[in-house]
């Protein structure tokens, strides 16, 4: 829903929201729908209420991180002061840094040192199955974030705000793999990501 504004989204979906929430609430009471008509207008439901909880999670969004952004320059310094000289300019470049990457990490910092349940992290994704992925990004970057179940709930905490820059030789292997190694054999960055 990018570039869309959000208080117009949300006072446009919220109708539609609160008529697909009574409507699941009133099929569920009387109890007599077929279980696909049930299961399809749950399905709806869900799909509404996560784009229209979205639009509210955007009105509130500050648009951007500053400590993200810090964060990340800070990785980059990193990788640039390590593998430098040794290492093609394009293998040293900081990934995931797309908006839902910076949105996730904003609910951790808001709720720094505390357990996000994962549910929680799916709002501004718009319910997105691929939400854990983007927090599993954020820890491949060197986060401190901690996983758990709480009483059978997927949770997520940021724990520090110091980067754990052992993760930067992995960074760089990995953005040359998806490159597939055409600046620099293989065999020889590995060479110079064990040694450095």
């Amino acid at each position: 829903m990018a570039g869309k504004d959000p208080e117009r989204e949300w006072e446009h979906l919220r109708p539609d929201a609160l008529l697909a929430i009574r409507g699941l609430a009133d099929s569920l009471e009387a109890g007599d729908l077929p279980a696909q008509e049930l299961l399809d207008l749950y399905v709806y439901s869900k799909r509404v209420v996560a784009e229209v909880m979205g639009a509210r999670f955007d009105m509130e969004f500050p648009g951007m991180s500053p400590e993200f952004h810090r964060l990340r320059e800070e990785l980059s310094e990193a990788m640039v002061s390590r593998y430098g000289d040794s290492v093609p300019a394009a293998y040293l470049a900081v990934p995931y840094g797309s908006k839902v990457h910076e949105k996730l990490f904003h609910i951790l910092l808001q709720r720094f040192n505390t357990e996000v349940p994962a549910e929680l992290l799916r709002v501004p994704t718009r319910d997105s199955v691929h939400t854990e992925r983007r927090v599993r990004e954020l820890r491949e970057l060197g986060l401190d974030i901690d996983t758990k179940k709480l009483s059978g709930i997927d949770t997520y905490k940021l724990c520090s705000l110091s980067l754990d820059f052992s993760v930067i030789p992995k960074i760089i292997f990995n953005t040359a793999r998806d490159k597939k190694h055409p600046l620099m054999p293989r065999v020889k960055l590995e060479e110079i990501l064990q040694s450095g």
